[in-house]
């Protein structure tokens, strides 16, 4: 992989997006390809699965069932956006990643992940 990956992380409206859409801008003034994107999403798949966990229900998610979700969509975008762009030497920027993952991701509960990786 010969490309920069590049992840802005913070609470909602702290101005992430701001930042990404900036910097886009002066890196492709630079003359570089910049991928734009954002998780838990980046591609068709994975944007289901976020709808799926920021949507309201009736049921509760478990937090393990969360966390199988999001590493799913993850997967989905590593594969089909992030490694092919970092492989082609693109600029990946992209809305939020593992730091927010591990402390709370979508709208959801606080995630005991060292519990789920030790089942």
């Amino acid at each position: 992989m010969s490309g920069l990956f590049i992840t802005l992380e913070g609470p909602e409206g702290a101005g992430k997006s701001t930042n990404r859409d900036y910097l886009a801008a002066r890196l492709r003034e630079q003359g570089l390809d910049v991928v734009l994107t954002r998780e838990p999403g980046g591609t068709p798949l994975a944007e289901k699965v976020r709808e799926l966990l920021l949507a309201p229900s009736d049921e509760s998610m478990a937090a393990d069932t969360e966390l199988l979700l999001v590493f799913a969509a993850r997967a989905q975008h590593l594969a089909q956006v992030i490694r092919p762009a970092l492989d082609r030497g693109a600029v990946v920027l992209c809305d939020r990643f593992t730091s927010s993952l591990f402390r709370r991701p979508s709208n959801c509960k606080p995630m005991r992940t060292y519990e789920f990786f030790s089942a």
